[in-house]
């Protein structure tokens, strides 16, 4: 059984939470004191194989696909963002990186006309507030700990061949083993 991690309230633009405020009601003025939003209402629990580095970044690509474009903090700011965290998740992030970001979720916060550029930067925003310390794996140790971001995996290109020694291990048979790594390849 896995551990919860985090939730996100809201939809794709809402902020996201640790476990450690998992009792608290689930109603507009609780979360507003939270600085949180209901939103669309949307719940999206994790548990702690989710890297939050690569949640903020699938939550970004969405409100940057659907920035209508109006405001030029809301265009380009969202996509400047979007590149940093594909960076990151490349393996590829750098000194200033982190610090790039929060000033770019202010900016786009602040200077967006509309609500869904306002709310863009906040599943970015909070995941820094709360799980900094990932963000900081991605840059300095070029790694992810929840082993989500392909790049930053060491194994990621050995998994298969790993597998498949696992397999030989547990069927001892040969008529068997020739079954199982068919079955693997399908």
């Amino acid at each position: 059984m896995r551990r919860f991690k985090a939730v996100q309230i809201g939809g794709p633009s809402a902020d996201a939470s640790r476990a450690s405020l998992a009792g608290t009601r689930i109603d507009y003025e609780e979360l507003a004191q939270l600085g949180a939003m209901m939103g669309s209402g949307g719940l999206v629990v994790m548990d702690d194989t989710a890297c939050m580095v690569d949640m903020a970044r699938f939550f970004l690509q969405f409100t940057q696909n659907e920035s209508c474009g109006k405001c030029t903090f809301c265009r380009i700011g969202t996509k400047r963002m979007l590149e940093i965290l594909d960076r990151l998740c490349a393996g590829e992030g750098k000194s200033g990186d982190i610090e790039r970001l929060e000033k770019l979720c202010e900016s786009v916060r602040s200077t967006s006309l509309c609500g869904l550029g306002q709310t863009a930067p906040n599943p970015v925003r909070t995941t820094l507030r709360y799980f900094r310390e990932e963000y900081e794996a991605h840059v300095k140790d070029k790694r992810c700990r929840r082993i989500r971001c392909r790049a930053l995996d060491p194994l990621h290109h050995h998994r298969p061949l790993l597998r498949l020694h696992a397999l030989r291990a547990a069927v001892p048979r040969r008529r068997h083993r020739r079954q199982a790594v068919r079955a693997t390849r399908n």
